[in-house]
């Protein structure tokens, strides 16, 4: 035999191999290629096609204080990974009104992103999207059903609705009506290979009254299942009920986005769906990340090193003009591990500023100063609204997460010491405000000519006494809607020791702070309260409309501040804000006194000192 007709019997050979190469399912594969003799420029031909295998994609939360043009990118983006299709966990609008033209609106937005996809789209409801029975009846004229199920290539797809009985964020539920369609759908579909359960709310961290998500797992824990939710804008992965659940980041809602060691980033999820259960790439907007960016375990170890402010600075108070002062910013270490600080100040037009150190190493347990020296510049007049931004990153030594870089931004003003006025005499919590002689502190848009407000506040024997004359010559009163979607008027009053008050931003909702928001009592009808839950006992407010505007008047009992400061109590922190909702208008702005602690907080800003 010759060499020619040896060699070709040897490709006819390893070419009939190839070609009659078949998978587990009896498929043959589809790649061509010629064999070489000896050496090959490849690792394998068992080609990763498995026909049960396929790919989708997750969009998370768009809303809830959307940040604009982030959501498209995302669809651009996913146009590019071209998946089979996309899933959503909800909150797709910002919602929360029952103005139907707002409604269409918002939904006919959101509409031109998707009607740019180029792959099938699953729709969810959250929060934001159902909050009452003309938003629900809007879905279903939209949409249809607000949950259902499909099958595809032996997965079974169960998309659920935790807003079925209206009660908002953080209280979510499944509904008898719908549980009973859940079993009957599990029951119906017990072979499948794995079960992927959709939601808004991650249910299994919250506890309300008929709740039925108990009842739920127990139907999921005998199957192979996952479970993906959004709504808290933070990425976390929890192991429970013998499967994997995901609460994902965002996709456009509103996040501090510190990064994936904060869980805190915008994304979408890329599902590979195998025999063995779904394989997760979380496609940062910027990257892409693995299912464990933020574990259970990490987001442990991380409250644990932020548990504790690490960085609190002494604020600059001033009764007169200001032309120098000093900062003191405190480095506390209270964990076990070595820390490092470094700090950078920014340029500021009014204000020359120097640190005395720029990287500071903080040992085990213990605390390091630095100071801030501030000089007012030549002929420029002190700017109580300005401030000089420093920037911080914290780094703590810990083996076991190499890479966590805590970043803080710390926004430093020189703050007038506002004096705590003692009332003369005794104030009726009424709406009458003839007790009233002086209205100091003021907002006044410049964007709204025809609405403001005027702020009052005294010290009485048992109470701190708030006043405010809001004008507003179109009052939106709605007592079916939350707070946020009409006229209003609000008070926020944190009681804490003055460098720990100074330093506090407001999260979770002023959540270590008395804070109120309520709106003119009209019509008989009651009034639309969001705040501190509960008020402290003893609380009083009215708010009662007038000609023009309304009038508030608020009591706030001492007692709440001395259990913060004790019975030698010093200072209290004040914020006011109002809110202005017109007729046809799609833009519903609130007003601050002073900076919004919960976005832009200003040290010590809003400080009164007690006489």
């Amino acid at each position: 035999m010759t060499a020619r007709i040896l060699s070709l019997c040897l490709f006819l050979f390893f070419a009939l191999t190839l070609f009659s190469q078949t998978n587990k399912y009896g498929e043959k594969s589809k790649l061509e290629i010629t064999v070489p003799q000896g050496p090959k420029p490849w690792t394998s031909l068992n080609l990763n096609n498995e026909p049960g295998n396929f790919q989708f994609a997750i969009v998370t939360d768009r809303t809830g204080g959307h940040r604009p043009g982030v959501f498209m990118e995302g669809v651009k983006r996913l146009n590019l990974l071209q998946p089979e299709f996309v899933m959503s966990v909800g909150d797709l609008i910002e919602g929360y009104t029952e103005d139907v033209a707002e409604l269409d609106r918002q939904w006919k937005e959101f509409d031109g992103f998707i009607d740019q996809l180029e792959m099938p789209f699953f729709y969810l409801p959250g929060n934001h999207d159902i909050t009452n029975k003309v938003m629900e009846d809007e879905w279903k004229k939209r949409f249809g059903p607000t949950y259902y199920h499909f099958k595809y290539k032996d997965v079974l797809f169960l998309c659920l609705n935790s807003e079925d009985q209206y009660r908002g964020s953080g209280r979510g539920t499944i509904s008898d009506t719908q549980y009973d369609w859940i079993e009957k759908t599990l029951r119906e579909n017990q072979d499948v290979k794995w079960t992927l359960v959709f939601m808004h709310q991650p249910l299994w961290l919250q506890r309300a009254e008929n709740l039925k998500w108990p009842n739920v797992e127990k139907l999921l824990s005998n199957r192979q299942h996952t479970v993906f939710v959004g709504h808290r804008h933070n990425y976390v992965r929890y192991e429970r009920n013998n499967g994997n659940y995901f609460m994902l980041a965002t996709t456009g809602g509103s996040s501090s986005l510190r990064g994936p060691d904060f869980g805190e980033f915008d994304h979408v999820v890329w599902v590979t769906m195998t025999d063995d259960g779904p394989i997760i790439a979380n496609l940062q907007l910027e990257g892409v990340f693995d299912q464990d960016v933020m574990t259970e375990e990490k987001r442990n170890h991380l409250n644990a090193l932020t548990r504790n402010n690490p960085i609190s600075v002494e604020p600059i108070f001033v009764d007169k003009k200001f032309k120098s002062g000093k900062a003191r910013i405190s480095l506390k270490n209270d964990t076990d591990w070595p820390m490092e600080v470094s700090l950078h100040k920014s340029f500021n037009w009014h204000y020359k500023s120097t640190l005395s150190e720029n990287k500071v190493q903080v040992n085990p347990n213990s605390v390091k100063f630095v100071d801030l020296e501030i000089e007012r510049r030549p002929k420029r007049q002190t700017s109580r609204s300005e401030q000089i931004p420093i920037t911080a990153k914290v780094k703590f030594e810990v083996e076991e997460f190499p890479k966590v870089e805590i970043p803080y931004k710390i926004l430093l003003g020189v703050e007038e010491r506002l004096q705590l006025i003692k009332s003369k005499k005794a104030i009726q919590v009424d709406g009458d405000l003839s007790e009233w002689n002086n209205f100091p502190y003021q907002i006044k848009p410049k964007d709204r000519p025809n609405f403001s407000g005027q702020f009052a506040i005294l010290q009485g024997k048992d109470h701190i006494y708030v006043a405010a004359k809001i004008q507003d010559d179109q009052l939106l009163v709605d007592p079916a809607t939350s707070t946020w979607n009409q006229d209003h008027v609000g008070v926020v009053l944190n009681a804490d020791p003055l460098t720990k008050s100074a330093m506090d931003n407001g999260r979770g909702w002023y959540r270590n702070s008395f804070y109120l928001t309520t709106t003119p009592k009209v019509k008989d009808l009651p009034y639309v309260t969001t705040g501190t839950n509960p008020l402290p006992e003893g609380t009083e407010w009215e708010c009662i409309p007038k000609d023009v505007g309304y009038h508030f008047e608020l009591a706030i009992p001492i007692s709440y501040i001395k259990e913060k400061q004790g019975e030698n109590w010093k200072t209290i922190r004040m914020n006011f804000l109002i809110r202005d909702k017109d007729e046809g208008s799609a833009v519903s702005p609130t007003y601050y006194w002073q900076p919004d602690w919960f976005r832009n907080n200003r040290i010590g800003s809003g400080m009164f000192f007690r006489k």
